[in-house]
């Protein structure tokens, strides 16, 4: 038998026997005569002669194929530039130094007072101090605001070209209903939210390109090759960047985002390529600092969705996995502010077409033609309501911010540390969040809950920043800093059954996300009214260093994250940099344990090693301080003793493409690139085997690498006995932790349930180490005692659980782990870690 013809028998077998592994088929079809859709957008509609079509830009039919980011920006500007009734404003760049835009549309009459209408919007949505019936009047007065974004997932790309679409309609249609709809709607059209993403995608699709149409959704032109471009450059998902802002694109578009305070606020995206198409209301859980308003017209518009599908016959649904639990989504960042959210998930049509389980084939025209649908009748519904909308959006802010808030006397109190460049980045967010904060001039004694839910008598000291819950952004601050917001009740009884039934859990995404955990600022919780006398706070400016004649050393503080940043820097600059790993004090200065120490004898030419500390400290924003002696106090560490380890310069690599996966790479990535500056060589994990890993002294694995890590054991453990010092994190740290490996003592714990007594007695062993004290007498006793306390042993009758005991247990203890959950632990401070 030839090749082709046994290529033939197997590919008709799998067609006869429905597919592998009990998969659907995809049936087969005329793939060319599908991949046109020719439905009209707006039929009928007669437009300005005057303003550009994007379409003129193009080159082509709008939504016959994804527009590039820079088409995008051609697109709009020519909007902008030939209609009254639009205007054009850049908020931002990305990291690749592409343009982020603002395209506004309304009646020319709002256009020409968009100054005026912005200071009436920020009015309405003063929930403290403007008054129920001036926010009556304003609501009859402005129009409403509706923030409209598209593609913030460079790969869900249908959304731009539907915005493109709606621009131009809305920008230069003569009919009477758009005129009407922009008198009472201003547009703020974000078209493009992620064009660094989009061009990645873009450019993994112009590079598998066939002649062909392809419409199998599993070819790598719908699948994409690692690590897609669903990203932005450092590879964030920036749909959950809303609540840190850790990306410039983010950062820009919060800010803009505050000065409109939008009234509707649409977030458009792409599902699975065999879904339909979801949008609002959502399911449970729902975070519930979102305003009541909110829900209610979430059923309202859509209703209004629906019915437009529905004359188009599309099928679409509402809630089933989409729930509104993580405050830190385009969409849920909107709804704790105020507005109405939306959300668009069209079944992903990356370009042609995709043939279907029932055996249509959906266009990416025709994906384009349901994101503008439903653009079209959003709009509708806010103009046909808008009054009432805007009623309600102002009483949904003084519910929030107004003296019967429930959370009306609730401060949450920051009290400074030494890691004063964590404090900083706290407090810059807080900034960036519109949030308020306040600073106390004298000590306040208080009952205060702290962030493990313990009640008790606290002192603050002066210095300590208050944050009231009570102002204008108080549900989106409540959002971000609660310890322990909780769901529904009927909700967790459906969770519990569905993991007990079908060993899935409801929840969709992140559960934990407390902003004054993740930062570790030392925070409280205090019911009280706030102080009088108060001032506003303000970031403290970085005392300066400067250098000492008869300095030996000078140390940055290891509290401070920045040290590490420090270190880094200076030893790339050839300066001999030690850390501490024990307190110590020197001059009745006191430092941390990780503090950074550069001293004179490490360095000959000590006046070119304290430039380079002084410009170093300067940059990057940390204060250096010099010891004219190395003596330390006491019995603790002098400078020349064990516990100041010279460092090695770190030649750095990270492994990714393969089976990593690109968050956990794109983090690492961000952190060694761009937070603490350092070089890295970055590999591709498939050409593994060819690298010479002696020139590197730190490698770092990323997440989901198992498996990679099994295959490659020998090198990696070589290359560890040789010195290198291995990072691997999640799920390829577990494949680390292996007898295999055996390049560490930890292990994962269900290969050690049978052997947990080992274990169990090290833990004993730290916990006794920190907390044990002598009973003197008995040590110098004359006689020995009648019976020894073992600390592991719990009582007379308590015997071993068998090992099959604990593996059921285990197992079902494994169903209800906790997804997202923020966990206190204690740590050994002699690790070297």
């Amino acid at each position: 038998m030839k090749l082709w013809q046994a290529c033939v028998c197997v590919m008709a077998s799998v067609a006869v026997s429905g597919g592998v592994h009990g998969q659907a088929v995809l049936p087969p079809g005329d793939v060319k005569a599908a991949v046109k859709y020719d439905a009209e957008f707006f039929p009928g509609a007669k437009y300005d002669a005057n303003v550009k079509t994007p379409d003129s830009v193009l080159g082509c039919e709008v939504g016959s194929r994804p527009a590039t980011p820079e088409e995008i920006t051609k697109v709009v500007e020519a909007i902008a530039g030939s209609s009254p009734r639009a205007k054009l404003f850049e908020y931002g760049r990305t990291h690749e130094g592409r343009p982020l835009h603002l395209l506004v549309i309304s009646s020319e009459r709002n256009i020409a007072r968009l100054d005026g209408i912005k200071a009436d919007a920020a009015k309405l949505a003063d929930g403290m101090h403007t008054s129920e019936a001036d926010a009556s009047a304003l609501a009859k007065s402005m129009p409403a605001i509706a923030w409209m974004a598209y593609v913030i997932h460079g790969d869900e790309m249908s959304g731009s070209d539907a915005a493109l679409a709606a621009a131009y309609h809305l920008a230069a249609s003569q009919d009477e209903d758009t005129r009407t709809l922009l008198e009472n709607v201003v547009v703020v059209m974000d078209p493009l939210m992620n064009p660094d993403g989009r061009a990645r995608c873009l450019r993994g699709i112009a590079e598998n390109r066939t002649v062909q149409p392809s419409v199998d959704d599993q070819s790598i032109i719908h699948a994409q090759v690692w690590p897609g471009g669903r990203m932005n450059h450092y590879l964030f998902d920036m749909n959950r960047d809303w609540l840190f802002c850790t990306q410039p694109e983010t950062q820009g578009r919060v800010k803009a985002a505050m000065e409109w305070h939008p009234h509707y606020f649409v977030e458009s995206h792409e599902q699975g390529s065999q879904d339909t198409f979801l949008f609002m209301p959502p399911r449970d859980p729902i975070n519930p600092n979102i305003p009541a308003n909110v829900h209610k017209w979430s059923v309202k518009f859509a209703d209004g969705q629906a019915a437009a599908f529905d004359q188009h016959g599309w099928r679409y649904y509402t809630g089933e996995w989409n729930e509104e639990w993580y405050p830190g989504y385009s969409g849920s960042w909107g709804a704790l502010r105020g507005a109405i959210d939306n959300l668009y998930e069209q079944a992903e049509i990356e370009t042609d077409a995709v043939r279907r389980l029932e055996g249509r084939q959906e266009t990416y025209r025709e994906a384009v033609h349901k994101q503008l649908v439903s653009t079209m009748a959003n709009l509708r519904t806010l103009s046909a309501n808008k009054n009432e909308v805007l009623t309600d959006f102002a009483a949904g802010r003084r519910a929030s911010a107004g003296a019967e808030a429930p959370y009306a006397k609730r401060v949450f109190a920051v009290v400074p540390g030494k890691n004063s460049s964590r404090l900083r980045k706290f407090t810059d967010l807080m900034h960036i969040q519109g949030i308020s904060m306040f600073t106390s001039k004298a000590v306040m004694n208080t009952t205060a809950k702290d962030r493990l839910g313990r009640t008790s008598e606290v002192n603050l000291p002066p210095g300590t920043i208050l944050i009231p819950n009570r102002q204008e952004e108080g549900a989106m601050l409540a959002a971000m800093m609660e310890f322990d917001p909780h769901m529904q009740d009927g909700f967790l009884t459906i969770e519990r059954r569905e993991l007990l039934r079908m060993g899935q859990s409801k929840l969709y995404d992140i559960t934990g996300w407390s902003v004054p955990m993740l930062f570790d600022v030392d925070c409280y919780e205090v019911e009280m009214a706030m102080p009088s006398g108060l001032e506003e706070y303000s970031s403290p400016s970085i005392p300066s260093s400067s250098t000492m004649a008869s300095a030996v050393a000078y140390i940055a503080e290891g509290a401070d994250d920045a040290s590490v940043k420090l270190a880094g820097k200076l030893m790339s600059k050839g300066v001999k940099v030690r850390v501490a790993d024990k307190i110590f004090e020197l001059e009745g200065k006191k430092f941390d344990r990780g503090s950074v120490v550069v001293t004179r004898e490490d360095n000959p030419d000590f006046a070119k090693a304290q430039n380079e500390v002084m410009s170093a400290a300067k940059d990057i924003g940390i204060t250096v301080v010099g010891v004219g002696t190395g003596l330390g106090a006491g019995d603790l560490p002098d400078l020349g003793g064990e516990h100041f380890v010279l460092l090695t310069t770190p030649r750095i690599a990270i492994a990714g493409h393969g089976p990593f996966d690109p968050y956990s790479y794109g983090e690492a990535w961000f952190m060694i690139d761009h937070e603490l500056g350092l070089e890295a060589a970055y590999l591709n994990a498939d050409e593994f085997g060819a690298f010479d890993l002696r020139r590197y002294n730190v490698l770092v694995l990323p997440e989901g690498a198992g498996g990679w890590v099994s295959e490659h054991a020998g090198d990696l453990k070589s290359w560890v006995e040789a010195g290198g010092t291995l990072i691997a994190i999640g799920s390829t740290a577990g494949g680390v932790a292996s007898d295999a490996m055996g390049v560490s003592g930890i292990r994962k714990l269900p290969d050690v349930l049978t052997n947990l007594d080992d274990y169990q007695q090290m833990v004993v062993r730290e916990w006794e180490g920190v907390h044990e004290d002598v009973n003197s007498d008995a040590v110098w006793a004359q006689t020995a005692p009648e019976k020894v306390q073992y600390p592991w042993w719990i009582g007379e009758n308590s015997g071993k659980v068998s090992d099959e005991e604990m593996k059921r247990r285990d197992r079902w203890r494994a169903l209800f782990m906790p997804q997202g959950a923020l966990l206190a632990g204690r740590t050994d401070d002699r690790n070297f870690l």
